[in-house]
């Protein structure tokens, strides 16, 4: 799916196909989103559901650090997880992806310093929504 470039080139695609998912959930085809979320997610990160969905938090964190992402990927990621979760029918899936969220904009920040301010606002709300829980 995505070509083996240059770290730059590689994120400038991963932002365009995240673009076009977005485009996609504001158009209503979200199976489409979904379906190219997951490929994104199986041909690029090498996760698949077990590892989204099945995995305890402490593997999933071992999963994502032997994968030896860069920030910049981890951050992509981050966000593709954030937008593949509001896609799920079901609520406990939603919530579980938005902890995996939290976990990755974590790791980016104690691990690799790496702070967003969309991350920061993001988590805050979700961490206000999961405390009503």
């Amino acid at each position: 799916m995505l070509k083996r470039d240059s770290l730059a080139a590689q994120m400038q695609q991963l932002s365009q196909v995240l673009a076009k998912v977005k485009r996609l959930i504001i158009e209503d085809a979200e199976e489409e989103a979904k379906k190219i979320s997951y490929g994104i997610f199986k041909d690029y990160f090498q996760l698949d559901n077990n590892d989204l969905f099945a995995l305890p938090e402490d593997q999933f964190l071992e999963k994502i650090k032997n994968r030896t992402l860069k920030p910049e990927e981890l951050n992509m990621l981050s966000y593709f997880i954030d937008e593949y979760a509001g896609l799920q029918d079901e609520f406990t899936l939603q919530v579980h992806l938005y902890k995996r969220y939290l976990l990755l904009v974590s790791l980016l920040e104690n691990e690799y310093n790496f702070v967003s301010l969309d991350h920061i606002s993001r988590r805050a709300i979700l961490q206000e929504q999961l405390s009503r829980l």
